[in-house]
């Protein structure tokens, strides 16, 4: 009842819009999730090495960063909704640049495009929706629900597209890039004018005033480690199957498309368990299940053990992201800046951390380059037990 209620409270403009954004957040976990799906592919046809294709994960990081620091301002310039629509066409941009070229510089230029699109798709969306939602953790994990389905199909679509030879990774971007020219046709006809900037300046903080605001740090603390974690699985997760000697690289699609499939579950869950508990004691259950599904995962050398910890790391990674906004409670809906400050302090870990791990890939394989997101899951359990703490103490109610 609770998610018809946030449907049924909004205007026919504001339902299409809303509707749109998560088709917008569906497409874009289909080209997100893409980018790992046909990583050993594009590191074959264009004879790349690990270090490489850690520079290709962390040049969509980059993107994404990037983006942080000029969404918050450019829709002061021009408007939320042509801010949008502009930025949303750099993605499939990149991918195009991905099928006429292997240079190395080239296509960490094309990889950082697709990052730039990913960012402002992310930023608006999820300061759009918490701000029509009030906050509100529900439609936030729906969004997100979104992504996922778009994830889940990823792998699909790439098994599907190289069933005749792995060349045909180059169909999988092309039939991106026609999902990106329909967002294209649909996005124009939004109407934005229930959503303003320039108006919301914060209180007695100013603009910048959420920076002190306990929960606001908290969060983006959380979300770095998350983001340190969540990057590097969704980059090399296919490689790392494959690498590990468990699964073919068909397999290792589906072993993908399963992750995302948990994901997809968990999320549309915790769309349905935050009414009932508050996002500090989620992020707390969520972020166990990272450590101990991952330590399964990195640990296993046999089919049956990596399933388990396939499944787990997908239901514990589900709601993190959504969960983690709702935890900073109205600070985004009140300071224009605050999501595009969250999305570039946050995207630092996803920049470096799948770099780190091609480069020492290259040296001593990947099993052991995975193994270094122990540390930043360890930290996101830490920081959310804090959280939790913090929350719940009577000392903190008032924050």
């Amino acid at each position: 009842m609770k998610k018809q209620s946030f449907f049924r409270s909004l205007a026919p403009n504001d339902r299409y819009m809303v509707g749109n954004l998560f088709f917008l957040y569906l497409i874009q976990g289909v080209f997100v999730i893409l980018i790992g799906s046909i990583l050993p592919m594009l590191k074959a046809e264009y004879q790349l090495d690990y270090r490489t294709g850690g520079l290709l994960i962390s040049a969509h990081s980059v993107g994404n960063l990037l983006t942080g620091l000029i969404a918050g301002l450019l829709p002061l310039a021009i408007g939320i909704k042509r801010s949008l629509l502009a930025l949303n066409v750099l993605p499939f941009v990149g991918f195009a640049i991905t099928l006429v070229t292997g240079n190395p510089l080239l296509l960490i230029f094309a990889l950082l495009l697709t990052g730039i699109g990913r960012g402002a798709v992310s930023n608006y969306n999820n300061q759009i929706i918490s701000t029509i939602s009030g906050g509100s953790a529900a439609p936030l994990n729906m969004l997100h629900g979104f992504f996922a389905i778009g994830a889940v199909s990823a792998p699909f679509l790439a098994l599907f597209c190289t069933r005749n030879g792995d060349s045909g990774w180059k169909t999988a971007v092309l039939a991106v890039i026609v999902l990106g020219v329909v967002s294209m046709v649909t996005s124009p006809f939004m109407k934005m004018g229930s959503i303003r900037y320039e108006h919301a300046q914060g209180q007695s903080g100013g603009s910048f005033g959420f920076v002190r605001d306990p929960r606001f740090v908290r969060s983006t603390a959380i979300m770095f480690f998350y983001l340190c974690v969540e990057a590097s699985v969704m980059g090399w997760m296919v490689t790392y199957y494959i690498d590990s000697g468990v699964a073919t690289q068909e397999f290792a699609q589906l072993l993908t498309s399963l992750l995302w499939v948990t994901i997809l579950i968990g999320r549309f869950a915790c769309s349905a368990l935050a009414g009932r508990f508050s996002p500090p004691r989620i992020i707390l259950l969520l972020s166990s299940g990272i450590v101990l599904f991952l330590g399964v995962l990195l640990l296993s050398t046999g089919l049956v053990p990596m399933l388990i910890g396939t499944v787990g790391l997908g239901l514990a990674l589900s709601g993190m992201y959504g969960t983690t906004v709702a935890n900073a409670g109205g600070v985004f809906g009140e300071y224009p800046l605050a999501m595009g400050v969250f999305v570039t302090v946050t995207g630092i870990g996803s920049v470096v951390t799948p770099t780190l791990i091609g480069a020492i890939a290259e040296r001593v394989g990947m099993r052991i380059g995975m193994g270094i997101l122990l540390v930043p899951a360890l930290l996101v359990l830490v920081i959310a037990l804090r959280n939790a703490v913090r929350v719940c103490a009577p000392t903190a109610q008032q924050q």
